[in-house]
């Protein structure tokens, strides 16, 4: 006798696969905003700080304390996505962040973006996609009963 599928893919999976982009994007900003605090920080300082004090003002700085707290939200949210469907399945959405972070970086920190972090960009799509469309959540768990 067979166990029933871990994951009803039909059901659950476009609205899931959209939650955890929009998760996974807002953990890409969330970087975003502690990278430009830290930065801007560090920048007026002369350095990271070294001090307790120094620590809060940099924790408590305005764009610092967002991407902590977005990077909060994204955390409970993680949760929620573990929950519902398979690691195999989930873990590789990670992956979107690194595009959001490149894109981020390009808009709002002006850096550079080159051909071979497009290129990259295209394969971690590809990969996603691939990695999403497996079967591998539809695969059977064997019962203790059946192993001989």
């Amino acid at each position: 006798m067979t166990s029933p599928p871990l994951h009803n893919r039909r059901t659950a999976l476009p609205g899931m696969i959209l939650f955890i982009i929009l998760m996974v994007t807002l953990a890409g900003i969330g970087q975003l905003f502690i990278k430009h605090g830290v930065t801007a920080v560090t920048d007026r300082i002369g350095g990271f700080p070294t001090d307790i004090i120094g620590f809060f003002s940099l924790v408590f700085y305005p764009p610092v304390f967002i991407g902590l707290v977005i990077y909060f939200f994204f955390g409970i949210a993680w949760l929620k996505i573990l929950a519902d469907v398979p690691v195999s399945f989930a873990f590789p959405f990670l992956a979107i962040s690194y595009i959001v972070i490149i894109l981020g970086s390009f808009w709002f920190l002006g850096e550079s973006v080159s051909s071979l972090k497009i290129a990259s960009v295209v394969l971690i799509i590809a990969g996603v996609t691939c990695l999403s469309r497996s079967d591998t959540s539809e695969i059977p768990l064997p019962s203790p009963t059946d192993v001989s």
